[in-house]
């Protein structure tokens, strides 16, 4: 079975976003590993030992489903373009 969503809350005041799985399964993940560890080209593919720093008061502006697939986070910080796998999501990728 694959790991899908079945509620996404935002929790600004706590720092983090926080997803319920279809399997039960509950998964907080702190803005900060969000924004630091974005998927987008810009901070992966074209500098990939790039390291991105200063993102600790980061929050979360916007979320975005993309297809059935993916979410798109944007942060306060301008910044938008990443899109968060489910899978990826689901593995831990986005924790450190």
């Amino acid at each position: 079975m694959e790991a899908t969503p079945t509620a996404i809350r935002n929790c600004p005041d706590k720092g983090y976003l926080e997803i319920d799985w279809n399997n039960g399964r509950t998964i907080t993940y702190l803005y900060e590993d969000l924004r630091v560890l974005c998927p987008c080209a810009d901070c992966r593919a074209h500098a990939p030992a790039k390291v991105i720093t200063g993102k600790e008061d980061v929050k979360i502006t916007h979320i975005e489903l993309a297809g059935n697939y993916a979410i798109r986070l944007e942060f306060d910080d301008g910044h938008g373009t990443g899109l968060y796998t489910f899978t990826q999501m689901y593995d831990g990728e986005f924790n450190r």
